[in-house]
């Protein structure tokens, strides 16, 4: 499995893939902060800082290399799997234990190559709940509260999800195996204040930092007030990403995943309980409680997506799901040998089809600041091309819809935020920052999508950012139109040095060096 991971990272013998949804995101930012700027106060994020902090790390050691995002999700990618084993090994037997997980990463893993905060806050709390599987010690209680309060320092709304869902498997078990009301309190106390810790010894120094109020107004009333106001953040996410544009015979193998994993969550869950309460007397041999804590904490971690359930975060969640869903095909009826025939056959298939795939198909290479790195789409790399010919290193650029150019050609996000919408997830100063960010460097190059010019988000008129549209029909004008038709290339009209400011100056004389 480490060698099939590997493959789908790297083009053979070791030149690393550039792929990514949302972990371009955490590169900028960990950039950023390489470079003495801090989260919430110099730039804007809702997540705490564990993303960024840990790619700091490896920055620091290794230096801005265009290997490590790859590496950092074969390890990930490895983790899983093998916290996937050790859970399904209280619960299932023989050969069976490596299936769950084989589906997770054929069907799940490799269908998002982005080694981003999903995947490390998944990663601590399926450990929690290994740690739990063999039994419930005080001292197991205290390692899940303290793996869940690590998940928070990556993504904090499930790090508090996963602690719900230990603490409802809790009660549950005082209830079912009618414990004392002191192994209930002990119990809570030894999952909550390591996680309580952790959280708040963490928090409050980001608050001693940049101020509680910034910091608050970073990560909690912005997710309460705006995070649904963007497309991304509403319930129509759910089955809007289809796995289209695929070569014959690979987008319909996409499509039989993504449907079964559309079914599988949160249906299985309901399945198991439904059994649980026909059977569980009768079927006393059976590990009902493990299958519990499997059940109850992926049932809620499905609902702490619930309400933005696009792709990505539906399969960051799935492992749990293929644990009960392989346990409740374990029979040896007809059916269940042929449900688990297919999910063999289907895992096996993935597993290997696409490392070969990547490995044998079309490939672009860019020797670019950070290394040289291999591009799978043909229309990525004449735009990565292009701009590569037309900036150098530390240059100030803007992206407007996205921000995967920026690590990886080596270029500096002049803003606070990272990319822009259509809706009013981005807010009006924030908005107004681009511009000002804009006008004060003298960026040459921005980055406008079409999808600006096209509102999805509820609610949406393309209004929020107007002031930014203004700005650049005044100060640019569109140069290159690539053949994706979702972005364009647009120079600024004149690259006269900007008053006042020693790094715009020194921006805009870099710039009319090389005109």
């Amino acid at each position: 499995m480490t060698s099939c991971l590997y493959l789908d990272a790297f083009v053979f013998p070791h030149t690393p893939v550039y792929e990514g949804d949302t972990a371009p995101i955490y590169l900028l930012e960990a950039t950023k902060m390489l470079k003495g700027q801090f989260i919430y106060r110099d730039f804007f994020q809702f997540t705490f800082p564990g993303t960024q902090v840990f790619y700091v790390l490896l920055f620091k050691v290794f230096g801005v290399r265009a290997w490590i995002p790859s590496a950092v999700w074969v390890l990930l990618g490895v983790g899983l799997a093998w916290i996937c084993v050790l859970i399904s090994k209280q619960v299932l037997m023989g050969v069976s234990v490596y299936l769950p997980g084989l589906l997770f990463v054929g069907v799940a893993y490799f269908s998002e190559p982005d080694a981003t905060h999903h995947w490390f806050s998944a990663l601590a709390c399926m450990a929690a709940m290994a740690v739990l599987m063999p039994q419930r010690s005080p001292s197991r209680w205290v390692a899940a509260g303290a793996l869940c309060g690590l998940a928070v320092l990556f993504t904090h709304s499930r790090g508090i999800v996963a602690l719900a869902g230990f603490g409802a498997f809790l009660a549950w078990e005082w209830r079912a195996k009618k414990k004392t009301r002191l192994w209930l309190t002990q119990s809570a106390l030894c999952l909550s204040v390591p996680f309580l810790a952790i959280t708040f010894s963490v928090a409050a120094y980001l608050a001693w930092k940049v101020g509680a109020k910034l910091f608050i107004n970073c990560t909690v009333v912005f997710l309460m007030k705006y995070w649904s106001k963007w497309f991304w953040g509403t319930h129509y996410v759910y089955g809007a990403d289809l796995p289209t544009d695929l070569p014959a015979g690979i987008e319909e193998g996409a499509l039989l995943m993504w449907i079964f994993i559309h079914i599988l969550l949160p249906m299985v869950y309901l399945l198991f309980f439904l059994r649980y309460r026909r059977r569980s007397e009768a079927e006393s041999a059976e590990p009902w409680d493990r299958l519990m804590l499997v059940s109850i904490v992926g049932l809620v971690l499905f609902l702490g997506i619930a309400t933005s359930p696009v792709w990505f975060r539906l399969i960051s969640v799935s492992a749990p799901a293929l644990i009960v869903y392989i346990w409740m095909i374990q029979g040896q009826g007809r059916i269940s040998r042929a449900l688990k025939h297919a999910a063999w056959a289907g895992g096996l298939l993935a597993l290997l089809a696409q490392p070969g795939l990547l490995q044998a198909g079309w490939k672009g290479f860019l020797d670019t600041p950070t290394g040289r790195t291999a591009l799978l789409d043909p229309d990525h790399y004449v735009k990565y091309r292009w701009i590569l010919e037309h900036t150098h290193p530390e240059d100030y650029f803007f992206q407007a819809d996205d921000c995967d150019e920026y690590f990886l050609l080596g270029l500096q996000d002049p803003a606070r935020v990272s990319f822009v919408t259509d809706s009013t997830y981005t807010r009006p100063d924030q908005v107004q920052n681009v511009v000002d960010m804009l006008e004060k460097y003298r960026v040459q190059w921005v980055m406008w999508s079409a999808w600006l010019d096209v509102p999805r988000s509820p609610g949406a008129d393309g209004s929020a950012e107007r002031p930014l549209r203004n700005y650049l029909r005044s100060h640019y004008h569109p140069v290159k139109d690539f053949e994706d038709q979702l972005e364009e290339a647009w120079e600024r009209n004149s690259l006269e040095p900007a008053a006042g400011g020693n790094e715009s100056s020194a921006q805009a004389e870099k710039s009319q060096a090389r005109q």
